[in-house]
């Protein structure tokens, strides 16, 4: 609470006079000083409790998203997108409240802090004030705090204070576009396509490796034959196409720690491809620092988004397993990243994306484009 310039002219001369009446025997100067004082503190009492029966409730028209097994839900936000915020005011007191001022105090990234005007508010009264944000970096931020600024009767005091606390707001990195092969060399070329017959009818599979606790009665002999390897039937219509996508934030041994950039970068490029298999109708395995998450369809684009602004820089562990239709590593060394290929069987398409393959990051931030070289994924085999 702060005294205007009238506020302390009040005082100092109720103080003055009051000072006066007993100093020079003027009894009739004291009801003025306690008056001057008086308005002072009754417009100091009555903006005081105003504030505390102010209520601000916060929306957005942003979608909100939580991952699977999660309760946190947040709206979600893309960066460099414009953020509109609405906050509804209202006054749940007894007494009007005077024109106030409301600021919306920004978390860091989520770009500058904004204010607005409130009229004077009767009881039960509100008033709705719209406000947008830009961000700038990815991660979970909005806004930190809403703070209301009031004057009192007369402009004596003005008050500020806050009536609100954080509203959290995702920021996932920019949406970028990328697209996968619609030819059918992006299916999997370990595949053996062929039919089984059962009577009168066929039906349609292929052939994969061997996996521990198979039925061997299902080995299918001519592909382990052309292979030199253990390979069983698998029925088509029990698989879905899916796409491994693996985020390996930990730098090569021999480099420094990923900045924010980097890793925004690489973030990019894998909400790009999950994306774009999205939308091929893959399902899309995501192993992150901290995270193991399948996507399915395009209704979870948006999950995918959530997830990018969740994941933190480290070491990714790989599943133990997986029969992945394609793979898309985003790796911070190319020494990391072909370290990560290896784990996989030569014959399943995997497309490696490494920092050392982008001349100018610059780029990142507020852009609209990743580089050519990495808006496709081609099917070809990676040297492991």
């Amino acid at each position: 609470m702060r005294l205007s310039t009238s506020g302390i002219i009040f005082v100092l001369a109720g103080a003055a006079l009051i000072i006066a009446a007993y100093r020079f025997a003027l009894p009739g100067l004291l009801p003025a000083g306690l008056l001057l004082l008086g308005l002072v503190l009754l417009s100091a009492l009555l903006i005081a409790w105003g504030t505390r029966r102010v209520s601000i409730a916060m929306s957005t028209s942003l979608p909100e998203v939580a991952l699977s097994r999660s309760r946190d839900r947040y709206p979600l936000a893309a960066e460099g997108k414009e953020v509109e915020i609405e906050a509804r005011v209202t006054n749940i007191g007894q007494l009007a409240i005077p024109a106030s001022t409301i600021d919306f105090v920004t978390a860091e990234g989520f770009g500058d802090s904004t204010s607005g005007e409130v009229p004077p508010l009767a009881h039960r009264a509100s008033q709705t004030v719209l406000t947008s944000f830009t961000p700038n970096r990815r991660g979970v931020s909005g806004i930190e705090a809403v703070l209301i600024t009031v004057h009192g009767p007369f402009g004596l005091v003005k008050m500020k204070r806050k009536v609100r606390g954080a509203f959290p707001v995702a920021v996932s990195v920019p949406v970028l576009g990328a697209r996968i092969p619609q030819d059918s060399s992006i299916r999997p070329a370990r595949l053996d396509e062929g039919k089984i017959r059962s009577g009168h009818t066929t039906r349609d599979f292929h052939t994969r490796e061997y996996v521990p606790g198979d039925d061997l009665r299902h080995v299918h002999w001519p592909s382990t034959a052309k292979f030199g390897e253990l390979m069983v039937r698998h029925e088509a219509d029990e698989e879905t196409l899916y796409a491994l996508i693996v985020i390996d934030l930990a730098a090569d041994e021999a480099d420094a720690e990923p900045t924010d950039l980097e890793v925004e970068f690489l973030l990019a490029a894998a909400a790009a491809a999950g994306t774009a298999f999205l939308r091929a109708d893959y399902e899309v395995f995501v192993v992150a620092p901290g995270h193991e998450i399948r996507f399915k369809g395009a209704r979870d684009i948006d999950k995918l988004r959530l997830l990018s602004a969740l994941v933190r820089p480290g070491r990714v562990e790989l599943p133990a397993h997986d029969n992945p239709n394609h793979i898309v590593i985003c790796s911070i060394g190319d020494q990391r990243g072909q370290e990560l290929a290896s784990h996989f069987s030569r014959r399943v398409p995997v497309t490696v994306r490494t920092l050392s393959e982008i001349g100018d990051m610059t780029m990142m931030g507020l852009s609209e484009d990743l580089p050519e070289s990495w808006t496709t994924f081609e099917s070809k085999r990676v040297g492991r």
